[in-house]
Protein backbone atom coordinates (compact mmCIF):
# COMPACT_ATOMS: atom_id res chain seq x y z
CA UNK A 1 0.00 0.00 0.00
CA UNK A 2 1.13 3.53 -0.49
CA UNK A 3 1.13 6.01 2.18
CA UNK A 4 2.15 9.41 2.61
CA UNK A 5 2.79 10.39 6.22
CA UNK A 6 2.68 14.12 6.48
CA UNK A 7 4.83 15.21 9.44
CA UNK A 8 8.55 14.86 10.23
CA UNK A 9 8.91 14.65 14.25
CA UNK A 10 10.29 11.63 16.25
CA UNK A 11 6.50 10.12 16.41
CA UNK A 12 6.04 10.43 12.50
CA UNK A 13 9.09 8.27 12.01
CA UNK A 14 8.28 5.87 14.28
CA UNK A 15 4.90 5.33 12.18
CA UNK A 16 6.63 5.29 9.06
CA UNK A 17 8.82 2.78 10.40
CA UNK A 18 6.13 0.57 11.35
CA UNK A 19 4.24 0.87 8.10
CA UNK A 20 7.35 0.42 5.78
CA UNK A 21 8.31 -2.38 8.16
CA UNK A 22 4.97 -4.01 7.53
CA UNK A 23 5.87 -3.61 3.30
CA UNK A 24 3.96 -0.44 2.71
CA UNK A 25 5.69 1.83 0.02
CA UNK A 26 6.26 5.55 2.65
CA UNK A 27 6.66 8.77 1.94
CA UNK A 28 7.17 12.05 3.74
CA UNK A 29 6.18 15.19 3.37
CA UNK A 30 5.80 18.61 6.14
CA UNK A 31 3.91 21.48 4.44
CA UNK A 32 6.50 23.69 6.59
CA UNK A 33 9.71 22.17 5.88
CA UNK A 34 10.83 20.39 2.66
CA UNK A 35 14.32 19.93 4.10
CA UNK A 36 12.75 18.44 7.33
CA UNK A 37 10.53 15.54 5.27
CA UNK A 38 13.85 14.86 3.66
CA UNK A 39 15.63 14.27 6.63
CA UNK A 40 13.22 11.91 7.98
CA UNK A 41 12.71 9.96 4.85
CA UNK A 42 16.18 9.40 4.64
CA UNK A 43 16.49 8.86 8.05
CA UNK A 44 13.54 5.75 7.85
CA UNK A 45 15.02 4.78 4.48
CA UNK A 46 11.97 6.48 1.94
CA UNK A 47 11.68 9.40 -0.04
CA UNK A 48 10.39 12.83 0.47
CA UNK A 49 7.58 14.39 -1.19
CA UNK A 50 4.78 17.39 -1.40
CA UNK A 51 1.80 16.58 0.66
CA UNK A 52 0.06 17.62 -2.47
CA UNK A 53 1.62 14.66 -4.57
CA UNK A 54 1.49 12.51 -1.52
CA UNK A 55 -2.44 13.19 -2.10
CA UNK A 56 -2.30 12.23 -5.63
CA UNK A 57 -0.51 8.91 -5.60
CA UNK A 58 -1.36 7.59 -2.05
CA UNK A 59 -3.96 5.27 -0.84
CA UNK A 60 -3.80 6.69 2.58
CA UNK A 61 -2.61 10.17 3.70
CA UNK A 62 -1.82 9.59 7.81
CA UNK A 63 -1.76 13.49 9.44
CA UNK A 64 1.08 12.85 12.27
CA UNK A 65 1.49 16.80 13.06
CA UNK A 66 0.62 18.38 16.00
CA UNK A 67 -2.86 19.90 15.77
CA UNK A 68 -2.10 23.49 15.45
CA UNK A 69 -0.06 22.37 11.91
CA UNK A 70 -3.95 20.73 10.31
CA UNK A 71 -4.84 24.21 8.49
CA UNK A 72 -1.00 24.11 6.61
CA UNK A 73 -1.13 20.28 5.83
CA UNK A 74 -4.75 20.69 4.44
CA UNK A 75 -3.93 23.53 2.49
CA UNK A 76 -1.03 21.90 0.99
CA UNK A 77 -2.88 19.01 -0.03
CA UNK A 78 -4.96 20.79 -2.23
CA UNK A 79 -8.82 20.01 -3.11
CA UNK A 80 -9.04 16.78 -5.50
CA UNK A 81 -7.04 14.51 -2.99
CA UNK A 82 -9.07 11.16 -3.22
CA UNK A 83 -7.03 9.52 -1.16
CA UNK A 84 -8.04 8.27 2.53
CA UNK A 85 -7.11 10.39 5.27
CA UNK A 86 -5.86 9.28 8.23
CA UNK A 87 -6.00 11.30 11.47
CA UNK A 88 -3.00 10.23 13.33
CA UNK A 89 -2.90 14.26 15.09
CA UNK A 90 -1.41 14.42 18.74
CA UNK A 91 -3.05 17.22 20.36
CA UNK A 92 -6.09 18.52 22.04
CA UNK A 93 -9.63 18.10 21.00
CA UNK A 94 -11.59 20.13 18.04
CA UNK A 95 -13.69 22.81 19.31
CA UNK A 96 -15.73 21.02 22.11
CA UNK A 97 -18.77 20.76 19.76
CA UNK A 98 -16.57 18.55 17.27
CA UNK A 99 -13.56 16.40 17.48
CA UNK A 100 -10.51 17.33 15.67
CA UNK A 101 -11.19 14.45 13.32
CA UNK A 102 -14.72 15.53 12.34
CA UNK A 103 -13.20 18.99 12.07
CA UNK A 104 -10.28 17.92 9.69
CA UNK A 105 -12.83 16.02 7.68
CA UNK A 106 -15.20 19.07 7.61
CA UNK A 107 -11.99 20.99 6.22
CA UNK A 108 -11.42 18.16 3.45
CA UNK A 109 -14.88 18.09 2.87
CA UNK A 110 -14.24 14.18 3.19
CA UNK A 111 -15.90 11.25 4.68
CA UNK A 112 -13.03 8.88 3.99
CA UNK A 113 -11.34 10.61 7.45
CA UNK A 114 -10.60 7.64 9.53
CA UNK A 115 -9.36 8.76 13.34
CA UNK A 116 -6.44 6.34 14.37
CA UNK A 117 -4.79 7.20 17.43
CA UNK A 118 -1.32 5.90 16.72
CA UNK A 119 0.11 6.47 20.16
CA UNK A 120 2.95 3.42 20.53
CA UNK A 121 3.70 2.65 16.86
CA UNK A 122 4.80 -0.74 17.59
CA UNK A 123 4.26 -3.84 16.24
CA UNK A 124 1.31 -5.76 18.63
CA UNK A 125 -0.10 -2.12 19.62
CA UNK A 126 -3.94 -2.07 19.60
CA UNK A 127 -4.94 0.81 17.52
CA UNK A 128 -8.44 1.99 18.08
CA UNK A 129 -9.82 3.49 14.76
CA UNK A 130 -13.02 5.70 14.38
CA UNK A 131 -14.28 6.38 11.13
CA UNK A 132 -17.91 6.55 9.07
CA UNK A 133 -16.94 5.14 6.10
CA UNK A 134 -16.39 1.50 6.22
CA UNK A 135 -14.59 0.89 3.15
CA UNK A 136 -11.56 3.52 4.67
CA UNK A 137 -11.45 1.92 8.00
CA UNK A 138 -10.97 -1.44 6.09
CA UNK A 139 -8.13 0.24 4.74
CA UNK A 140 -6.77 1.52 7.48
CA UNK A 141 -7.28 -1.98 8.93
CA UNK A 142 -5.43 -3.64 6.59
CA UNK A 143 -2.76 -1.28 6.69
CA UNK A 144 -2.48 -1.63 10.19
CA UNK A 145 -2.55 -5.49 10.52
CA UNK A 146 -0.08 -5.96 7.98
CA UNK A 147 2.35 -3.51 10.41
CA UNK A 148 1.63 -6.43 13.31
CA UNK A 149 -0.67 -3.75 14.84
CA UNK A 150 -4.56 -4.26 16.61
CA UNK A 151 -7.27 -2.33 15.69
CA UNK A 152 -10.28 -1.90 17.74
CA UNK A 153 -13.22 -0.50 16.00
CA UNK A 154 -14.40 2.42 17.90
CA UNK A 155 -17.51 2.99 15.87
CA UNK A 156 -18.12 6.53 13.96
CA UNK A 157 -16.37 9.74 13.40
CA UNK A 158 -18.36 11.39 16.15
CA UNK A 159 -16.90 9.20 18.57
CA UNK A 160 -13.11 10.08 17.83
CA UNK A 161 -13.80 13.00 20.47
CA UNK A 162 -13.07 10.01 22.86
CA UNK A 163 -9.28 9.02 21.38
CA UNK A 164 -8.13 13.08 21.63
CA UNK A 165 -6.72 14.28 24.93
CA UNK A 166 -8.95 16.57 26.89
CA UNK A 167 -8.83 20.35 25.84
CA UNK A 168 -6.70 22.20 28.66
CA UNK A 169 -8.19 24.99 30.26
CA UNK A 170 -7.14 28.04 29.90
Amino acid sequence: MRIGIIGSDDRAMAIGRLLRDGGHQVTFGDPGAKDRAQRAAMTVGTRAQTPYDQAMCSDLVLFAIPREEVDRAVVALGSSADAIIVDAVAGERGNGRFSGAEMLARKLNSNSVVRALINMPQSGANVPICGDDPNAKVLVEQALRASGCLTTDRGPLANSIELESPAIAA
